[in-house]
């Protein structure tokens, strides 16, 4: 684990899970910590608009010069500055989770490795493939 995400409890918690099967090798290294990273970004993204028991995406700038019925200005707002974090955050997430074999997509995608076939096997396989161009010469 590099240090910048031992360093980090909440990022070396995704070291950790992500690692947890074994599968990965000192090559993917860097991406895994790039996937580390992303995640606590999108985390600080998240706990940016939270606030109380709510998810706060607006976010207040001014008063426009028209009042509303109850005799006050109205509030302008945007979209909270956190919301274009975490929308960059989850897609390099979701890059990261493909390049390393994690979502579901790679998961599917990725071909069965192929098994040794015993020398017996192979020439059971080739003999079915013998007949079945034979049967197709001969139009069955």
């Amino acid at each position: 684990m590099p240090e910048s995400v031992a360093s980090d409890d909440y990022q070396a918690q995704i070291w950790a899970s992500v690692t947890a099967s074994g599968r990965f090798t000192a090559e993917d290294a860097p991406n895994i910590a790039l996937l580390c990273y992303w995640h606590a970004v999108a985390k600080s993204a998240e706990d940016a608009m939270s606030k109380g028991k709510s998810v706060k995406v607006l976010d207040p700038v001014g008063y426009k010069s028209i009042k509303a019925k109850n005799g006050r200005h109205a509030i302008m707002e945007r979209a909270h500055p956190a919301v274009s974090v975490l929308k960059q955050a989850t897609a390099e997430i979701r890059a990261l989770n493909e390049l390393l074999g994690l979502s579901r997509k790679s998961i599917q995608t990725q071909a069965p490795q192929a098994r040794q076939q015993s020398e017996g096997a192979k020439v059971l396989s080739l003999m079915f493939a013998d007949r079945e161009r034979k049967a197709k010469a001969a139009g069955a």
